[in-house]
Parts: structure tokens; C-alpha cells; sequence
């Protein structure tokens, strides 16, 4: 089918021909009925070529349903009209940003006869407003968050944490003696020696935490969802990680450290700039008290009626004891109770991304505690006559075979995080704990005391 027969006005014709944007006759099937070459130079197709295709061919899938709406409206007479933005496949495989508008023509019956397309190139617009959004966001030098996006970001985190009731901590950090090094090997070395500490610093934080370079060789950090304990713990395993860095010059190999200064608060009121001073003025003491240290401050006013911390690490998920859970033994009960408080420390460290070597000591603690437990359930249901008590027994002693071959793997590094997961928690905590165990619960009733 044409699109053009004798009688279509010429002038049409010509400025369809010579338009500098890229023009098209569509079927309202989404064939290319018609297209010039402007279009043709945009998307790298021969007119013969793009007339085998639909535009829906060559439309990126995640923009295609957002079209095909407009086009069903259209069709449906809901609007006249549409423009928006949308990528196109390229022929060589690269995408193209382009502005589309379309409009309908119909037949003298009203139904659809075709859809004419102006498509116009904004791929370089849209490339230079990515660039110029990375620069207003970005440190030239080290290529993490530059002052203005750092204190964007962690004032925006610093009022989510507070409605939340979350603890965290914000960190200052500064180059001990940069300025020697800078004197001594000259800026370009200097600037070297930022790049590789931005790098080595934001590989020891967790993706959720903020981090950006505030000026110089001083950088900043906020923890979120941290308490004090693993903040200080944070901030200790990237000095270490600093200490252990070679920077290979033609001079020589530099060696160098960082000072920090950390303050940890939660339910607060101060402002960014406040906890920075209060950050500051740690990092001030950790230099004049003899560099590569920390130095920990905390914000957070002592309050007699404050609910007492418990000993989650944080509050992204939580394993919830309920009433329905108790055995009627109080020290059973009393031991489940406390291993699902070391599950929720264990559980938290591996969703929050805390170093494995602290995943690790939680794990160790609670199989410790397993140990422990299970020796003295067992005792008990076999007390009650429970009459499952030698499957069950071998269960226990199962489980904890699996958890120290799981931790021996863990700590040679053949193990994952989700390994812990899904055998302490899922295996141990929701299938044991929660469902094999309530098989003995009538038999020790009876028990007293228990």
C-alpha cells in the first residue's frame, strides 16, 4: 500500500522528502509506509530495510508499552495527538534518544488511514544532560560524590533516619600528612594518592552509606541504619584497609594513613552541619592525638525513658518471637527467645553488609549457643518420655554438624552470606525451632518444673 497517490498534495511531499528531522508515514499496524532519509540517517537503516519493520521493531521494550498507549488512544479518539521521548534501536546496535510526535490521519469513513511520525535526534542533548547532572553530582578528581550531592544526600538520609527512629553515625576523614606527600612527590602524585583512597574508602562501606569528597584530601561518610559499636567498627576496618595501600610512584612507594572523627546519633534534632562540626572536632583530636586513629563522639542525649537498645544491629528485617511460639517450658522458652535475638544480630549484619569476619563471630556465637540449647532440650523431652526423642536428638546433632562445616567453609571463603542465611535461619530458626519442635511441646506440659 502507498501512502502517496497523484492527487497528495506536493508541497507535503517535498517537505517530507528534504525535512531535517526524520519523517514517516505509519500504518496504524506500526509499519513504515513511508520515510525519509533524515530518518533513515538516524536510525542506520536503508528505507528498503525499515520498511520490512514496525516501529515497535525497533523501539526499546522498556519504552514500547508507554507508546502503544498513546497510539491506542489516538486510535480510540481519545486524543488528537501525542509527543514523547523514546530510544530507538540503532542498525549497529547502539540506542537513539528521540523526541516523537505523531498525529492521525483518517479516511473520509473516520478510520484509521495512517499515523505521520516526526522524529527528531536529541541523543546528544540527552548524553549532555547526563554529563553536566554527573558533574553538578560529582568529584572531578576522585569520581565519588563531590560536597553539594554528599551534603544533599546525607541531609536527606539524616531526616528518613530520624522519622524512623534509626541510629547513625557520620564520619570525617583526612589524609595524614598529605601535604608532604604533595611537597615531596609533587600534585600529580597527590592527586593520585586521593583517587586510590576515595577507591579504597567507599570499597568499605556498604551500598546503602554515603560518601563523597568535601574538599582536599578531607572526605565524609554517613552510616546509615548503624549503631556506635559497628560505625566504630566500619570506620576501623577502612583505616586498616588505608594503612595496608601501596601507591607506586617513580619516586618511590607511598604509604600513608587517614585520622577520623565520628559522631553517632539517633532521635536528634541537630542539623548536618552541627553533627559535621561535632565530626570535625573528633578528627581534630584524632590528629593532635597522634594520627591513623579514630576518635568517637556521641550525639545522642541520654534519655532515662528511651526504650532500651535491644540487640538488633538494625531494623531492615526482624524475626519476631511471638506467644504462640512458647513451649510452656520456661527455659526453653527463655533459650528460643534468646537464640532468635543472636538470629536477628546475624540476620541484620548479613542484610546490612557488614565485613564477613563480624557475620562470621555472630554465626559462632549462635552456634555456640545451639550447642548449649539443644543439649538442654534434650535432656527435657527425654524426661517427658517424648517418644521421637532419639530422631530428634539425631537432628540436633545434624544441625550442628552442617553449621561448623558451614562456618569452616565460610572462613576459607567457600561459603556466601545466603549459605548462613538459609542454614541458620531458614533451616535452623523456621524449620527446626518453629515447626519440629512443637512436635514435643504436649509430652513436656506435664513437666514441673520444667
Amino acid at each position: 500500500m502507498e501512502a502517496f497517490n497523484d492527487t497528495d498534495d506536493i508541497l507535503f511531499q517535498s517537505a517530507f522528502k528534504y525535512a531535517a528531522i526524520g519523517m514517516a508515514i505509519v500504518a496504524p499496524d506500526g509499519t513504515w509506509l513511508k520515510v525519509n532519509d533524515s530518518l533513515c540517517s538516524i536510525v542506520g537503516y536503508t528505507p528498503e530495510e525499515l520498511m520490512t519493520k514496525t516501529f515497535q521493531d525497533i523501539t526499546y521494550p522498556e519504552d514500547l508499552d508507554g507508546d502503544m498507549k498513546l497510539v491506542n488512544q489516538v486510535l480510540a479518539g481519545e486524543i488528537d495527538t501525542y509527543q514523547m521521548e523514546k530510544r530507538y534501536f540503532h542498525k549497529q546496535g547502539h540506542l537513539v534518544y528521540i523526541l516523537l510526535s505523531v498525529s492521525l490521519v483518517r479516511n473520509e469513513d473516520d478510520t484509521p488511514r495512517f499515523f505521520i511520525s516526526q522524529i527528531q535526534d536529541i541523543t546528544q542533548q540527552k548524553q549532555l544532560a547526563s554529563e553536566l547532572a554527573r558533574l553538578a553530582r560529582e568529584d572531578e578528581l576522585t569520581g565519588v560524590s563531590n560536597r553539594r550531592y554528599f551534603i544533599e544526600c546525607a541531609t536527606r538520609e539524616i531526616i528518613r533516619g530520624s522519622r524512623f527512629h534509626e541510629p547513625q553515625a557520620l564520619m570525617m576523614i583526612d589524609i595524614d600528612h598529605f601535604k608532604k606527600i604533595n611537597d615531596t612527590f609533587g600534585h600529580d602524585v597527590g592527586d593520585e594518592v586521593l583517587r586510590i583512597m576515595a577507591q579504597e574508602c567507599g570499597n568499605s562501606l556498604r551500598v546503602v552509606d554515603v560518601f563523597g569528597r568535601l574538599g582536599g584530601e578531607e572526605f565524609g561518610a554517613l552510616f546509615l541504619n548503624t549503631d556506635a559499636d559497628i560505625a566504630k567498627m566500619l570506620a576501623d576496618r577502612m583505616r586498616k584497609r588505608v594503612e595496608e595501600l601501596i601507591v607506586e610512584t617513580s619516586g618511590g612507594n607511598i604509604q600513608f594513613t587517614i585520622s577520623i572523627g565520628l559522631v553517632t546519633f539517633s532521635d536528634i534534632s541537630l542539623s548536618l552541619d552541627e553533627l559535621m562540626k561535632i565530626a570535625d572536632d573528633a578528627l581534630y583530636e584524632a590528629k593532635k592525638s597522634g594520627r591513623n586513629r579514630i576518635v568517637v563522639e556521641s550525639a545522642t542525649e541520654e534519655d532515662s525513658s528511651a526504650v532500651s537498645p535491644e540487640r538488633m544491629l538494625t531494623s531492615f528485617v526482624r524475626l519476631e518471637w511471638k506467644k504462640e511460639y512458647e513451649s510452656g517450658c520456661p527455659t526453653i522458652d527463655r533459650q528460643h527467645q534468646n537464640l532468635f535475638l543472636l538470629s536477628n544480630d546475624l540476620l541484620s549484619a548479613i542484610v546490612s553488609g557488614l565485613p564477613d569476619d563480624y557475620v562470621e563471630s555472630l554465626a559462632h556465637e549462635l552456634t555456640d549457643h545451639m550447642v548449649t540449647h539443644f543439649r538442654a532440650e534434650d535432656s527435657i523431652f527425654r524426661k517427658a518420655g517424648y517418644p521421637g526423642a532419639d530422631p530428634h536428638s539425631r537432628m540436633h546433632s545434624s544441625l550442628i554438624q552442617d553449621m561448623r562445616a558451614l562456618l569452616e567453609k565460610f572462613s576459607d571463603g567457600h561459603a556466601s552470606v545466603a549459605d548462613l542465611f538459609n542454614l541458620m535461619i531458614i533451616k535452623v530458626v523456621r524449620d527446626h525451632i518453629l515447626n519440629e519442635d512443637r512436635k514435643f511441646f504436649p509430652y513436656i506440659e506435664s513437666i514441673t518444673p520444667c
